[in-house]
């Protein structure tokens, strides 16, 4: 038998699905009814999690009442994109140190 503690959170499951059914519309952004139907809830939850989201800088509300993601999720794509560099680079020179010839 599963623990409460180890159970999901319905409400942080339903907020990754609505980040991942924003995906996509970042230039048009998405009707708050096609956000809703798109995570399964009624517009009211949708609109409470989108104004969470956005509160947290993860969802911006357009002028024409649209949503889309904010520049948050493409700054953590940066982010990862700079460590795997960082993390090439001291690979390469490991395969430096180890394919020198001796002197």
């Amino acid at each position: 038998m599963r623990k409460a503690k180890d159970s999901p959170n319905a409400c942080q499951l339903r907020m990754l699905t609505l980040i991942e059914a924003l995906s996509g519309s970042e230039v048009f952004g998405m009707r708050l009814r096609d956000v809703a139907k798109a995570v399964g809830v009624i517009d009211s939850t949708a609109l409470r999690d989108l104004e969470t989201l956005s509160a947290a800088g993860w969802a911006q509300k357009l002028p024409d009442n649209r949503w889309r993601l904010s520049a948050k999720p493409i700054q953590l794509l940066f982010n990862f994109q700079s460590g795997l560099a960082r993390a090439e680079e001291q690979v390469d020179e490991v395969r430096r140190n180890y394919t020198r010839k001796p002197i």
